[in-house]
């Protein structure tokens, strides 16, 4: 059992609440049971750790504290290795710095229900493995090809594609879009939508059209309009 907290392992869980560590390393954490167990089956866990569970390394109740970044009552958390890259799948979920940890959470959650396999992560993206984010993504964050960098070079790389842009200002609304397979839809920042810089290409431009209201938050807007590409 492990019982110090200046464990070699417990430190480096401790770092890996740091972007910057978990980025180095390509390793990060799960919060909680069910996660791990998601992991495991998904070839990802390195090592899991419990305050009960013996098929686990077994520690004590104050380095569990220690280790965990949240005040919930968790007894089993597990290091894991990055997800790695696959091949572009048809739809594809384009995030143009999205900041907010619950938002980019339930957008995985949203692509994974309607089959948006391939997320793209623009610059100034949180990171999807803040555990803010793997929290409410509720395991959707294994089932997801990631891919970063530059939006616009992305998109110059794509082929046979048809991208939207969403924009509350103008262009069609979103029951008049029909769609198949090869389709995305980009997403903008909380409080500026998407970037000027896209906005003035020439993709088409959608919004939902509201009563009462001039927008929507993101991650509700983002899986209506996921729901209505999945139909069509």
């Amino acid at each position: 059992m492990i019982d110090s907290l200046e464990n070699e392992k417990v430190k480096l869980i401790g770092k890996l609440k740091q972007a910057k560590y978990r980025k180095e390393y390509q390793i990060f954490v799960v919060e909680g049971r069910h996660l791990v167990l998601e992991a495991e089956q998904m070839g990802l866990l390195i090592e899991g750790f419990s305050t009960e569970d013996s098929d686990y390394t077994l520690v004590s109740p104050k380095v569990m504290k220690k280790m965990i970044s949240s005040d919930s009552n968790i007894s089993t958390i597990g290091l894991c290795k990055m997800i790695p890259q696959q091949n572009i799948e048809d739809k594809i979920l384009i995030l143009d710095a999205i900041q907010d940890p619950g938002n980019m959470g339930t957008l995985l959650r949203s692509a994974v229900a309607f089959g948006f396999r391939t997320i793209f992560l623009g610059n100034g993206c949180v990171d999807i493995y803040n555990d803010k984010v793997i929290r409410a993504s509720q395991g959707a964050i294994f089932k997801l090809n990631y891919l970063y960098g530059d939006i616009s070079s992305f998109l110059e790389s794509l082929r046979g594609y048809q991208i939207y842009i969403t924009d509350v200002h103008g262009g069609r609304p979103l029951s008049e879009i029909s769609c198949k397979n090869k389709v995305g839809v980009i997403l903008g920042n909380e409080g500026n939508g998407v970037s000027l810089k896209l906005l003035q290409t020439d993709l088409p431009k959608i919004y939902i059209p509201m009563q009462q209201t001039e927008s929507l938050n993101v991650a509700v807007a983002g899986s209506i309009i996921l729901y209505h590409l999945s139909r069509n």
